[in-house]
């Protein structure tokens, strides 16, 4: 962003012209102002502009590449492409692809770019390595490797770390953090929706695994946050757990929440772990507004390297492979526990 402005600096010198739109088929620019339009650049409209390292116009309505940047103090449409970025003043539409960064006030599009793309209002698609910033609504969905920003959400958020937004009417996925004042998809091990749900619940399973556990998201989805101790295990007695859930609502005390969870059983040190995978079907009801109580069957797949550990594992199975160096084994057990929710 630093090497974008400093190319376009000498367009600082020149904006000073008389704004008499002029319009022009074609720019050729080296960096501002020597350019095919020289000092007068800033008031043109050019349906192409190439510019070997900077290049400035009012607008630009159909073609642009620069080995460096772009800078539009108006509006542009069509196909844009930039080393290190492109940015308009105003509005545009059609498609931005840049090294670095990508900038308009209103877009409609694809937007590309290896660090951010920021927008007011936007409608397409944003696709960027570390932040997609979107001040108005966005209608469509971001990806970014780790952040996405907006108002209010018609479509979907992907965010490598965290996405955050208002009201999301669709979804939200992130490996870590959703935020938002109202979304009732979001996907991540935590989940701060506004008018939302949060718990923090202890559970027991049938390996012997006690879990103390953050539950958060929307009306539908939730993920799950916690750790625990098993009292059956040899060694690996302390557990780490993340998962998925969905509420399915019945009536206003009576749900069933269905979970995806995957445990990590450990003694700290590298040889000793025990992995528990397992969905669970739990009816779940609400003796107060705040206080409830579940419990259901699951469909579990435990694995480990240590075989000492064969006492945790049920003598009943679907599926098993047992040896002298791997205990593997598919089955069915329980889940039961108590949440308080706020």
């Amino acid at each position: 962003m630093i090497l974008l402005a400093l190319a376009c600096l000498p367009a600082g010198f020149i904006f000073s012209q008389t704004d008499n739109e002029k319009k022009a088929a074609f720019q050729l620019s080296f960096i501002p102002p020597l350019s095919t339009q020289g000092t007068e650049a800033p008031i043109y409209t050019n349906a192409v502009s190439f510019n070997i390292l900077a290049g400035v116009s009012r607008s630009v309505t159909t073609f642009s590449v620069s080995g460096l940047g772009m800078y539009v103090k108006q509006d542009l449409g069509g196909f844009h492409l930039a080393g290190l970025g492109t940015y308009a003043g105003g509005s545009g539409q059609g498609t931005m692809i840049a090294g670095l960064l990508n900038r308009t006030s209103d877009y409609s599009g694809f937007q590309l770019s290896g660090l951010v793309n920021k927008t007011h209002e936007m409608n397409g698609i944003q696709i960027t390595g570390l932040a997609n910033v979107a001040t108005g609504t966005m209608n469509g969905f971001q990806l970014a490797g780790l952040v996405n920003v907006a108002n209010d959400v018609n479509g979907f958020q992907i965010g490598g770390l965290m996405n955050k937004a208002k009201k999301v009417s669709g979804f939200q996925l992130a490996a870590i953090l959703n935020i938002a004042d109202e979304s009732d998809y979001p996907i991540g091990l935590v989940n701060l929706i506004k008018n939302g749900e949060k718990s923090i619940g202890i559970t027991y399973d049938e390996i012997g695994s006690t879990m103390v556990a953050f539950r958060s998201g929307g009306r539908i989805l939730y993920g799950i946050l916690g750790v625990g101790y098993n009292h059956k295990a040899k060694e690996e007695k302390y557990v780490a757990e993340g998962g998925l859930g969905a509420h399915i609502p019945i009536s206003s005390r009576f749900r069933i929440n269905n979970e995806l969870r995957s445990q990590f059983l450990t003694d700290f040190s590298e040889d000793n772990q025990v992995d528990h995978n397992s969905f669970a079907i739990m009816p779940a009801f609400r003796f107060t507004p705040h206080l409830e109580l579940f419990g259901g069957p699951s469909l579990n797949y435990m694995s480990t390297n240590n075989t000492d550990n064969l006492s945790m594992f049920p003598s009943h199975s679907l599926w098993k492979k047992h040896t002298d160096t791997k205990l593997k084994q598919l089955y069915l057990g329980f889940s039961v526990g108590v949440q308080y929710i706020f």
